[in-house]
């Protein structure tokens, strides 16, 4: 559930940053766990600046779920032991809709856990652009101090939900609490959307339109999924924009209220005006 670079549309080939190997066992870190026995188990030095297949992640967070038996990685008031969210999606598969799985979802994560927060609310007329925003927080903001498990969890439940309905499952912008941080562009690849930070809330928007789509997964495909976990979540879906997030992005950094002429923004990532177009074209977006 990471920042990931897809060196094309259909390639299979993927990394992620190196900054993730330091923030996914800061945790375990506080609470005093061996660390280095932790990367060693994943293949990986203590100090590297390459970036990461994600192979290797995934040993890295299934060593650390192992160790401290703890979902939420030592980010928490309290230990989230393994197979909470298992038992949650054996629930969300036999939902109706999306929308039922995250009401389903949401409510589960409010009955079971006192240390974190985790809302689900519809606005406005679902024919008319509404919006549904999934919202998350930590009680004590202290034990995340980069934020790694707001990204985490976020990103899991946009990935879940894609994977629950087997189509792309678009998200209006996305939202923070905090500054924009050092690895702001990798934002770009963990949400497909415009990301906006010093705001009120953690939060995903979905359109609620998105909401109707039906739940498409058997026991069997979850039993695989979950068995491959969080592998299957760590795969940036083939179908998100990428380049299209990076240009929306870098006008959500630069905190402006006009659009930025496409002169600047081709210069920001060191191509013509033209190059700029035909890429967005590509994706089937326009400047």
């Amino acid at each position: 559930m990471l920042g990931i670079s897809v060196k094309t549309m259909n390639s299979k080939t993927y990394t992620i940053s190196p900054y993730y190997q330091a923030a996914i066992i800061q945790g375990a870190s506080r609470l005093n766990h061996n660390t280095t026995e932790l990367l060693q188990t994943a293949g990986l030095q203590e100090v590297s600046n390459v970036r990461l297949s994600p192979d290797k992640v995934t040993k890295l967070i299934r060593s650390v779920w192992q160790v401290m038996d703890d979902e939420f990685m030592g980010f928490t008031g309290q230990r989230c032991k393994q197979g909470v969210f298992a038992f949650m999606a054996r629930q969300a598969i036999h939902c109706q809709t999306l929308r039922e799985a995250l009401i389903l979802g949401t409510q589960f994560y409010h009955l079971t856990r006192n240390d974190i927060g985790l809302c689900f609310v519809e606005e406005g007329d679902e024919d008319q652009g509404g919006e549904a925003r999934l919202s998350f927080y930590l009680k004590d903001k202290s034990l995340d101090p980069n934020h790694f498990i707001v990204e985490f969890f976020l990103l899991i439940w946009h990935r879940f939900s894609i994977w629950l309905v087997e189509q792309k499952v678009s998200l209006k912008y996305a939202q923070f609490s905090y500054p924009p941080p050092d690895h702001v562009k990798e934002y770009s690849l963990l949400f497909p959307c415009h990301c906006r930070f010093d705001q009120t809330e953690n939060s995903i928007i979905f359109d609620r339109s998105s909401l109707s789509l039906p739940i498409k997964k058997s026991e069997q495909e979850l039993k695989q999924f979950l068995k491959n976990s969080p592998a299957d979540l760590l795969s940036k879906p083939m179908f998100h924009s990428t380049f299209t997030t990076q240009v929306m992005n870098y006008m959500g950094e630069s905190r402006v209220e006009v659009m930025p002429l496409m002169e600047k923004v081709a210069s920001y990532f060191n191509m013509s005006s033209r190059n700029l177009r035909r890429r967005l074209k590509e994706e089937n977006s326009s400047y």
